[in-house]
């Protein structure tokens, strides 16, 4: 597949990580009306929904960054770029995201546990579209 067509692809395969997260995020604003003090679930709840914002933020960027740079999941590595931090601050942002996820509170830590699940499949669907 030609680089126009990759991001492309992208594009819309992310839309799916993006749109869980979303739902994420819209529901503890509604529920934030009352004044009671947070509870640590509930902010285990809220840093796992930045963790996997950051994972996905750094996600974009690290497949953006490959495939700019002439990434092949052949074996060839392409010149150190963007992508060489990006992959790190993803994986431990994924990682981070999911154990957060499991100390939170509320119907959002599942949706950032599929988002991170989404995100790592969103990767592996685009190293299989790389290699045809």
């Amino acid at each position: 597949m030609g680089s126009t067509g990759m991001y492309v692809a992208m594009l819309i395969l992310f839309m799916i990580p993006t749109a869980i997260l979303s739902v994420a995020w819209v529901g503890p604003e509604k529920k934030n009306d009352r004044a009671s003090p947070p509870q640590w679930r509930s902010e285990c709840a809220r840093f796992a929904r930045i963790g996997a914002t950051i994972a996905l933020l750094a996600s974009i960027g690290f497949e953006t960054s490959w495939t700019y740079n002439g990434g092949s999941p052949h074996g060839m590595t392409p010149p150190r770029g963007l992508w060489n931090i990006f992959g790190l601050v993803a994986i431990g942002s994924v990682i981070a995201s999911i154990a957060l996820g499991a100390l939170g509170k509320g119907r959002g830590r599942l949706l950032v546990v599929a988002s991170a699940i989404s995100i790592f499949f969103v990767d592996l669907l685009l190293s299989m579209l790389e290699m045809q």
